[in-house]
């Protein structure tokens, strides 16, 4: 993958939201948010990106539903869920579904830079 690499980031949180966007930016990637799984939707019609990064308990769709519209779209969309929560039957589902990543908040930002960067990298 040549460039910057794009993400989106996708969280009812707006804190969350911010300071991980903050992070991503100084870290050199090029990052969008959302706080909804419908305005996520409305970012990719725009703007594709390279990654999906989705929580999985969101009030008005959650990380799966988004994942599975997104993935309509754009069949090679690398998509990580994040969650501070225990959404078993969810977070299966998705990885049956093709899930890449399961990302347990807090986040671990060194582990979630070292994976974005092997993405960048490949």
């Amino acid at each position: 993958m040549n460039g910057t690499l794009s993400i989106l980031i996708v969280d009812d949180n707006p804190a969350m939201v911010t300071s991980l966007a903050d992070v991503l930016i100084l870290k050199g990637f090029e990052v969008r948010t959302a706080s909804t799984a419908k305005k996520a939707l409305a970012i990719l019609q725009d703007h594709p990106v390279d990654v999906l990064i989705t929580d999985v308990i969101m009030p008005e769709s959650n990380g799966l539903e988004l994942f599975r519209a997104a993935r309509d779209v754009y069949p090679e969309l690398i998509t990580w869920f994040m969650t501070a929560y225990a959404a078993d039957d969810l977070i299966q589902q998705g990885l049956k579904e093709g899930i890449k990543t399961v990302l347990n908040k807090p986040l671990d930002m060194d582990l979630l830079i070292l994976f974005l960067n092997a993405i960048k990298k490949s």
